[in-house]
């Protein structure tokens, strides 16, 4: 357990600037575009800390999103609750590879399982967040790829389904 980590990440390079990916990640309400388990996203705004959306699954959760860093053309970090509880970290990160790639790596931070002893921890991480969150992760960003090099709007469950996210 030396190598204990408690952040789950996901990175993967995508086939379009890191100018584009940052148009993608910061227009209002797009993850309707590209978000494979997504039923809405309604920005109440979208543009620096503070700025606020909520999203709905197709699964029924809802969730809310409130900026809490945002730094132009690179990326932001999100406050991600559910009616106020169970708070999470999203960090969204773009690093330029070249003028036609990128690499996107979405952080997600589980906070409220810190309150837990670190055996309960470990075990909630190792056998139930990880798998399901970081497949998750990985299914957001095939579908952020799909509609960033493609143009097309990402289908409901185009790349599998997902145990918490989707019906």
């Amino acid at each position: 357990m030396s190598n204990y980590e408690e952040d789950i990440y996901v990175e993967k390079e995508v086939a379009v600037s890191a100018e584009k990916a940052w148009d993608i990640i910061s227009t209002p309400g797009g993850l309707n575009h590209w978000h494979p388990f997504m039923k809405a996203n309604i920005a109440e705004s979208w543009n620096g800390v503070g700025s606020k959306d909520h999203l709905t699954y197709y699964s029924g959760f809802e969730f809310d999103r409130v900026v809490t860093k945002w730094i132009e053309g690179v990326g932001y970090d999100l406050s991600v609750t559910e009616n106020g509880k169970r708070e999470n970290t999203a960090i969204w990160r773009i690093t330029p590879i070249d003028d036609q790639r990128c690499i996107l790596r979405i952080t997600g931070q589980v906070n409220f399982i810190k309150k837990f002893p670190f055996p309960i921890r470990w075990a909630l991480l190792k056998f139930k967040m990880r798998p399901v969150y970081g497949q998750y992760l990985f299914q957001i960003l095939e579908g952020f790829a799909y509609y960033a090099e493609t143009g097309n709007q990402v289908k409901r469950n185009q790349f599998g389904s997902n145990s918490m996210f989707s019906k």
